[in-house]
């Protein structure tokens, strides 16, 4: 069929919640492509393929990468009740693609309580969201619930089953969910700073590209982009000053991070009493993970959902692979110390108390 021939596309994930992928035309590769979803002869919705795919411009496969498409479908839709889902690209009465819903899988969770993950900056939140918008219909999941403006925060909660943020726990009980069961993952502390670094310096450097986001970084955060832009971080001398030199918001960026998220307060530095706090305070959590076994902590909220364990292929949002410090130098990890000492205990902490039994973590 010549409606095949005028189009490339590819579809990364279709589940019974939604379908993600991307498309365009051959001969008008910036032109937008409108797509509608039918399940038989059902009409699901109708978008664009408006989302930016940077990963598509490195392939060199688009030149702006502004391609992408992702879709949740009404949450009455169960592949289970019909049997073809077709995608229709620009209006043609010819689909593109046509796939066999007895393939698509539905996952069905127990909904004992509603869920609030504590979303720590490069833990592997945003892998963990990915897999969790699969078990929940698309207007019951909320993510980056941090954008929304505090006084509608705890509105847009109270109809949700997923809540997700970067959110410390303080913020995230001001949301007022009654009988929420909490969940976090936390990292190996030296990895998750250079990774929250490397994302913080690159805010400025991708601040051309944020109009194809729902998310702008405000101001603040381009400065502190920029700071970071002027340290040399093989010079241990240079690491000292910035870390000697942090005030105000820069110490929720980057001093010990993850023990800040467990209190139910805003600290200055973090002390050695704010760490006993934090652990007390995990005490409300149902199960934190350790991102060096991101698997096991996802079986055991399968398991608390009543699933079966799922596998799951991608990972997102990582950092790019630009090394600021070597992390197996002892003079670098001296004068980084100060700003993960107490979110090393925290960490030995949970692995001890959690998941003392997993085996294989990665300890590097």
């Amino acid at each position: 069929m010549i409606v095949h021939k005028l189009y490339r596309w590819s579809l990364d994930r279709v589940n019974g919640r939604f379908i993600s992928g991307w498309c365009f035309h051959r001969l008008h590769k910036t032109r937008p492509v409108s797509i509608a979803a039918a399940a038989d002869t059902t009409l699901l919705g109708e978008f664009t393929n408006n989302r930016y795919r940077p990963d598509l411009v490195t392939l060199n496969l688009h030149p702006d990468g502004v391609c992408g498409f992702d879709f949740s479908f009404p949450d009455s839709f169960d592949p289970a009740d019909f049997d073809r889902l077709y995608l229709y690209f620009d209006s043609s009465k010819t689909p593109v693609a046509a796939i066999d819903c007895g393939n698509i899988d539905m996952l069905r969770p127990h909904h004992r309580s509603p869920v609030c993950f504590m979303h720590i900056p490069k833990t592997a939140g945003t892998s963990f969201n990915a897999f969790a918008r699969c078990c929940y219909a698309g207007s019951r999941f909320q993510t980056h619930i941090e954008r929304i403006d505090r006084d509608q925060r705890a509105a847009v909660a109270a109809g949700a089953d997923f809540i997700a943020g970067h959110l410390p726990l303080y913020e995230m009980e001001q949301l007022g969910i009654s009988s929420c069961a909490y969940y976090s993952i936390i990292r190996e502390p030296f990895s998750q700073l250079h990774s929250h670094l490397n994302y913080v310096r690159g805010v400025r450097p991708g601040a051309g590209v944020e109009a194809h986001y729902a998310y702008r970084h405000n101001e603040t955060v381009k400065r502190l982009s920029d700071k970071l832009n002027d340290i040399d971080f093989s010079e241990p001398d240079e690491i000292r000053a910035f870390v000697e030199g942090l005030a105000d918001f820069e110490l929720d960026f980057f001093d010990n991070i993850q023990t800040r998220y467990f209190l139910d307060y805003r600290p200055g530095r973090v002390k050695p009493d704010d760490l006993d706090k934090a652990v007390t305070n995990l005490k409300r959590f149902r199960s934190i993970g350790l991102t060096e076994a991101y698997d096991a902590f996802r079986d055991r909220f399968c398991e608390d959902l009543g699933l079966d364990p799922q596998s799951q292929d991608l990972r997102s949002n990582r950092s790019a692979s630009y090394r600021l410090f070597d992390l197996g130098r002892p003079a670098v990890r001296e004068v980084l110390r100060p700003l993960v000492v107490h979110d090393l205990d925290l960490y030995a902490y949970v692995s001890e108390q959690f998941w003392q039994k997993t085996a294989h973590l990665d300890r590097s």
